[in-house]
């Protein structure tokens, strides 16, 4: 069947499809449309061709584009759709709005209690969120949400599971509560896997890689051939209880003694560095005294990344990833970073470690905003034609 136009015509779910790939910004031209949706290259150009006529979309010179046959990219004509991203963490969320999927560019932080509970959380989180529209979109709707947390989430239901560093946020249902007050579909993630999915979008090819968060907490991810892998129930990649310390005297919310999380993280660093008479009131404080090089603060720093790197040996052999992605505040100290790469060395077998890649986070402090908003705008994507 040709159409008025001249150009064989497309089913409507098809066109539907494509225009909110062109819309979320996943696809900016005929060959991202061809690869995303499964069609013939000319099935592409006709979703195109029809996209455009219908002055749902136009095509734009692509940026950079050399001399000889141009170079087009698509670009909806109607407003980008606009999702809200935040990163919760136990102190501080982080929180931006995004037109498109790719990197995000520029966040807001601010401090935030976490005790009152999801509730409180999420509703002051909208009041953030409306604000920075208000500002810097004030002709956008905002279409779906994503949240990251400081703690596991179930893969199937999204709802928070035994969160150590969130008092009272067990088995919290985010999505429900954002539906409720918003009616918007949301997406709920860990922040280590929601930063491993920011940065693995960044690479071009399809990389195995394993992701850690060292911050105030311990975090992992695990990225197999460019997707995210969950696990059975999202726990997948997590390091934060692998058992690094016999006999120590630190119990972690998982009832074991000697997991990661109690002795390595930035809050252990903090308690620790009371002994030799050091306050850090933050994690801020510590990193400042990490980058001034306080040697009772260094040491304790260094003996933090030596046991990151130590539960990081066996899954180097086990899944033999071609890099490793530090990401969290102490990605910064050289004295973490260098004490992490000698300790992974020497703990994993040189044929694992052969051309392995251990770098900070290529997005750093946006990383897990990133990977939210290419979820959020999945939800978009995804949801049913009306």
């Amino acid at each position: 069947m040709v159409s008025e136009q001249g150009f064989a015509t497309v089913s409507p779910e098809l066109l539907e499809a494509a225009y909110r790939l062109i819309r979320a910004g996943a696809a900016e031209n005929r060959s991202d449309l061809s690869e995303l949706l499964g069609v013939s290259s000319s099935t592409a150009s006709n979703i195109a061709r029809s996209l455009v006529s219908q002055k749902r979309v136009r095509e734009v010179e692509a940026s950079g584009a050399s001399r000889g046959r141009r170079a087009t990219q698509l670009r909806s004509i109607a407003l980008p759709a606009l999702v809200a991203i935040a990163e919760i963490g136990t102190r501080h969320v982080r929180y931006a709005l995004s037109e498109r999927v790719g990197p995000v560019k520029s966040a807001e932080e601010v401090p935030i209690d976490l005790t009152p509970g999801p509730r409180p959380t999420i509703e002051r989180l909208l009041e953030l969120w409306n604000e920075l529209r208000d500002r810097d979109f004030p002709d956008h709707e905002i279409k779906a949400i994503g949240i990251a947390v400081p703690g596991p989430v179930d893969a199937g239901t999204q709802r928070v599971v035994m969160p150590s560093r969130m008092p009272g946020w067990h088995d919290a249902d985010l999505r429900s509560i954002v539906r409720e007050l918003t009616g918007l579909d949301a997406v709920v993630e860990n922040d280590a896997r929601a930063a491993a999915l920011g940065e693995a979008s960044e690479l071009r090819d399809n990389h195995t890689l394993i992701y850690i968060k060292a911050g105030s907490g311990i975090g992992g991810a695990l990225v197999i051939n460019g997707e995210v892998h969950t696990g059975g129930r999202g726990i997948a990649g997590d390091v934060s209880h692998a058992r690094v310390v016999e006999d120590s005297p630190f119990v972690c919310g998982c009832g074991q003694s000697g997991c990661l999380e109690t002795v390595a993280a930035g809050a252990a660093i903090r308690r620790d560095a009371r002994a030799f008479g050091v306050e850090l009131e933050s994690m801020a404080e510590l990193i400042e005294a990490g980058l001034n090089q306080v040697p009772e603060v260094t040491q304790l720093i260094r003996n933090s990344g030596m046991l990151v790197g130590k539960a990081l040996g066996p899954l180097i052999n086990f899944v033999n990833p071609t890099e490793v992605i530090v990401g969290g505040s102490m990605s910064g100290l050289s004295a973490f970073m260098n004490a992490l790469r000698v300790s992974l060395l020497g703990s994993a077998v040189p044929m694992a470690t052969e051309g392995l890649r251990i770098e900070p986070a290529r997005l750093a402090a946006n990383s897990a905003l990133t990977g939210m908003a290419r979820a959020a705008h999945r939800l978009i994507v995804d949801a049913p034609v009306k």
